[in-house]
């Protein structure tokens, strides 16, 4: 079965920004002018079949004019609507839906102008309340977005982390990663040879909640003792881009037009993270043994040497154009539901406000730690999802102080679950029952869902002291709500 690809409002972009009429380009790709304009305004889908015979006719990026950004839009567009100021007009999926595909542009153009407006709106309350002192941006919403617009993947990152193996003379065995016990000696070695630094494991009485700290005046680099060999492995190697790569990091910065400094400190950091992960998990090796294991998590931390969140990481990280592994996306939440970590990707897309819906079997992690969970899903759009849950358990926490914890969710488009081990023992035939998630609250319309935090989009809340539904809210009467 082909699969169905609806990106009209792209197709006519295009034809438009070449000049040529719709009677030219369907002769081009050899279909009736009229199946162009059915195929322009979503009436038809662009088959696979087609996608490729307008990339042979026309020089264009498949990929990137094969994904369906209607997702997105209609997650910005709800969040939109779901604001306070503009909740009373109730405006239906239904319409927001047909906005998108007749004018995708003035969509794409609303959902701009709205994060702008928030922005000045959300500096002008904090301005209120401390005093006149103008608050940043959140640099971590600007970070994350950086990562989606370059679907995390950087190939200077990639080509350098090579080049440093090669440079330590740490090797890299096809299969297996950097496992070896000398490894952090070479790396060690490295160091003291290029950079003039000394590495040293220090004692935790010394290092007290630091796990890493590069002491500029005495030309060392401290490890804490809490660290076992694999986190100690990354943390150096975090260090090393920190001082090595930076005309890397300053180029991708500039690249993705990142000017905030405390974003770029913070995307420098994160990159930092990347090249670590991709020194530990070399890409064809990972690519290689993530398909013959057929994904399976537990075994790659073992193979490679890695925790389950760095596995975890990198798998989302598989995009080269022409060596590709499942597209996933990545999502941590600690016990309370609040989101550390995400990484849109596979078309989910996250609410910018508010937590995850808690029906994700992330939530359910924290009752079997240690223990990975799967579930097929399927949102209001029809979106369906596989995705794979587990506890992270936190680095290193002194004896007496409470460890943080964290659950985190790796997900793809259910269709890709058949090449994963975990769905061997799950239903996910087209008769498979899935279960019915949201992306947030406060976006989502699953009017018979008990387990909401905040009213839908466009109800109002309203108490009603004679009745009391199962659930915090009560929607069966459109445009309020009970308790």
């Amino acid at each position: 079965m082909q699969e169905k690809i609806l990106v009209g409002h792209k197709l006519r972009r295009f034809r438009k920004s070449i000049g040529l009429s719709q009677t030219a380009m369907a002769e081009a790709l050899e279909i009736s002018p009229s199946y162009l304009n059915l195929l322009e305004h979503n009436q038809r889908p662009l088959t696979v079949g087609l996608l490729l015979r307008l990339g042979n006719s026309f020089d264009i990026d498949l990929k990137d004019f094969a994904e369906d950004d209607a997702a997105s839009l209609s997650t910005g567009m709800s969040e939109i609507f779901a604001d306070p100021l503009l909740a009373d007009e109730q405006v239906p999926r239904r319409e927001i839906q047909d906005m998108i595909t007749a004018a995708p542009g003035a969509a794409r153009g609303l959902v701009t102008l709205f994060q702008a407006y928030r922005k000045v709106r959300d500096e002008l309350e904090a301005t209120a309340g401390d005093g006149g002192v103008r608050q940043m941006s959140n640099p971590v919403e600007k970070v994350r977005a950086t990562l989606q617009q370059s679907n995390n993947y950087f190939p200077t990152l990639e080509d350098a982390a090579d080049e440093l193996r090669r440079a330590a003379k740490i090797e890299a065995i096809s299969d297996f990663g950097l496992t070896g016990d000398n490894t952090l000696a070479s790396l060690a070695a490295h160091v003291k040879v290029t950079l003039g630094l000394r590495v040293r494991i220090m004692p935790v009485e010394v290092m007290q909640n630091q796990l890493r700290r590069y002491d500029l005046h005495r030309r060392e680099i401290l490890l804490s003792e809490a660290l076992r060999r694999p986190q100690r492995q990354f943390h150096l190697l975090i260090q090393i881009a920190l001082l090595s790569q930076q005309a890397i990091l300053d180029k991708i910065c500039q690249d993705q037009a990142v000017q905030d400094t405390q974003a770029q400190s913070l995307l420098k950091i994160t990159l930092a993270g990347y090249f670590a992960g991709a020194v530990m998990m070399p890409y064809s090796a990972f690519l290689d043994s993530a398909k013959s294991l057929r994904y399976d998590l537990d075994l790659l931390g073992r193979r490679f040497g890695c925790s389950f969140e760095q596995v975890c990481h990198r798998l989302t990280t598989l995009n080269a154009p022409n060596a590709r592994g499942i597209p996933f996306f990545f999502i941590r939440v600690d016990d309370a539901g609040n989101i550390s970590k995400r990484l849109a990707a596979a078309g989910m897309q996250f609410a910018t406000h508010g937590g995850t819906c808690p029906k994700w079997t992330m939530h359910k992690a924290f009752r079997t730690p240690e223990k990975i969970l799967a579930q097929a899903a399927e949102l209001p759009n029809g979106q369906k999802y596989f995705m794979l849950a587990r506890t992270a358990p936190p680095l290193w926490s002194p004896t007496l102080a409470q460890s943080p914890e964290f659950a985190v969710t790796l997900g793809c488009e259910l269709h890709h679950a058949r090449d994963m081990i975990y769905a061997d023992q799950i239903d996910i035939s087209k008769s498979a029952r899935l279960d019915q998630i949201g992306v947030g609250c406060s976006v989502c319309e699953r009017m018979d869902c008990t387990q909401r935090a905040h009213p839908p989009i466009g109800h109002e809340l309203r108490f009603d002291g004679p009745m009391r539904r199962i659930g915090l809210y009560d929607l069966g009467t459109k445009g309020t709500t009970s308790k």
